[in-house]
């Protein structure tokens, strides 16, 4: 049993390097250019123990969508919670994905061209879209508890609201970290627009 786990630990080890050597080499030379020998040799290993790992290159994309996928969720703020102050969660919301984009530019890069290649490929497009979908339900989370406080305005749509934030702040994504100047101002904003009018703008978040 002792050695069973030893070889599971290692084989996830082994997928993250092969992640982490196919997501550098799309990032580098592009997905067309991405050859299955090329990320072997950049893991150490030979292609037959690679194939063992990701037997195509279809499933060695699935696995570098997965592995920006986790290093995103790894970012995110604790789950929304009622009891918590909504103002406060929703700028914990946006302060990890202006992070993300300051500090860890080559996951939206990676996440861009996952999107490019997509387009021929339903399963990635699935998980894609279903990450998504996760992200912006947090928002619709937190608004909801906003509305339920008194924070955010009584008549406040959660879901048209998280997909107008959302869509606002991943506007910011193909700027770069030297993009980045107008991205509170454009929360603000937008947040201002969510409060209710007994709100004191000089509130602490």
């Amino acid at each position: 049993m002792r050695d069973q786990k030893q070889f599971y630990l290692r084989k996830g080890q082994r997928r993250a390097m092969i992640a982490e050597a196919a997501q550098t080499l799309i990032l580098e030379r592009g997905y067309a250019a991405l050859r299955t020998r090329d990320v072997a040799a950049r893991v150490g290993i030979n292609i037959s123990t690679l194939h063992f790992h990701v037997p195509t290159k279809a499933a060695m994309i699935a696995l570098v969508a997965e592995a920006t996928r986790d290093s995103f969720l790894a970012l995110l703020p604790p789950t929304p919670d009622p009891s918590r102050p909504a103002r406060a969660q929703l700028r914990a919301e946006a302060q990890a994905y202006h992070d993300s984009l300051r500090d860890r530019p080559e996951l939206v890069a990676c996440h861009t061209q996952l999107r490019q290649i997509a387009a021929t490929e339903p399963e990635l497009t699935d998980m894609l879209d279903t990450f998504a979908q996760g992200w912006c339900q947090r928002y619709v989370e937190v608004l909801a508890i906003g509305r339920a406080q008194g924070v955010f305005r009584a008549d406040l749509v959660p879901q048209p609201a998280a997909l107008a934030i959302t869509g606002a702040l991943t506007a910011f994504g193909p700027r770069g970290p030297d993009g980045l100047a107008m991205f509170w101002p454009v929360f603000d904003e937008i947040e201002r627009g969510f409060l209710a009018t007994q709100i004191n703008e000089g509130e602490l978040r």
